[in-house]
């Protein structure tokens, strides 16, 4: 009995107790003069509780380690199926439709999340970017109509050039420096010089005239805000196309290792990280090794 007890210790520290206690239920029960009926419920019992830490008695050597232990098991045996082969041009498709779709397929949980969790942030960021750039448009725009009397609902092309003067008639204006570009344009010529000046300078409803050269720069300041948003948000665009090629490579590369069979302590990872401050946005991509 003690014998028995150090083989199980040495293979089972937390089932070696019960499996003493049970053996010790068997051999009393074998020795005891009770009906056949109990004696073998016992022996049931206690083959029921060997299996329980993954032992048997049913062995010529005697008590030893379950060959097909069940909860606590010990891996595949050598008859289960081997694993099914993984295409890496799918995983690569899958990846680029979805950045970690390909990993999840070639069974890579951890990677998959990596990818999925930057592509969430990508487009996250996107969107706040297009939201801020919404918004600072609208806050332009107004400042516009209130401190240079610019019409509401004016296009794009008319913002601009009001960022680009402080007024559209006089010294310095819109005005003059169309009128300089037509004479450029045909020096002998004053109907067509004429003609272009109506038809690229602003006039009546269309005038303006900042208040004063702060309000002019103030307003440059908030349409160059507007601006950095508008950046903000294509350089997101340009980061889900960089995770998405990382996440192809990737999915492909483990691909052909499942399908080789390889271990996993030669294998690297790609991380992407979104790098956002106030005015500017960008990415650092690593690649780390194993050994």
């Amino acid at each position: 009995m003690r014998t028995c007890c150090q083989v199980l210790t040495a293979r089972r520290p937390a089932g070696a107790a019960l499996a003493c206690v049970c053996l010790a239920v068997a051999v009393f029960a074998s020795a005891t003069p009770a009906s056949a009926r109990i004696a073998a419920g016992r022996d049931d019992y206690a083959r029921a509780s060997l299996q329980a830490v993954g032992l048997t008695l049913d062995s010529r050597e005697g008590l030893v380690e379950s060959t097909t232990p069940s909860d606590l098991g010990a891996g595949l045996s050598a008859s289960d199926p081997p694993s099914e082969a993984k295409n890496p041009m799918v995983a690569m498709l899958m990846s680029v439709v979805l950045p970690g779709w390909g990993e999840l397929y070639t069974g890579n949980t951890a990677r998959a999340k990596g990818f999925m969790t930057a592509e969430a942030g990508i487009w996250v960021g996107y969107a706040a970017f297009k939201i801020q750039q919404g918004m600072r448009i609208e806050d332009y725009e107004e400042y516009a109509e209130v401190f240079a009397d610019v019409p509401e609902g004016s296009d794009g092309d008319y913002y601009q050039d009001i960022a680009d003067y402080i007024r559209n008639e006089g010294e310095d204006s819109y005005n003059e420096a169309i009128r300089a570009e037509a004479r450029s344009l045909y020096p002998d010529d004053l109907q067509a010089q004429h003609d272009y000046v109506d038809q690229n300078g602003y006039f009546g409803a269309a005038s303006w005239e900042w208040d004063n050269e702060a309000r002019f720069e103030h307003y440059r300041d908030l349409r160059h805000d507007a601006g950095v948003s508008r950046k903000n948000a294509f350089y997101m665009t340009g980061l889900a196309v960089l995770n998405r090629a990382l996440s192809a490579i990737d999915s492909a590369w483990m691909a052909r290792r499942h399908n080789q069979g390889l271990e996993d302590d030669l294998a690297a990872r790609v991380i992407l990280t979104p790098d956002v401050s106030e005015d500017s946005v960008g990415g650092r991509v690593a690649v780390e090794f194993s050994f």
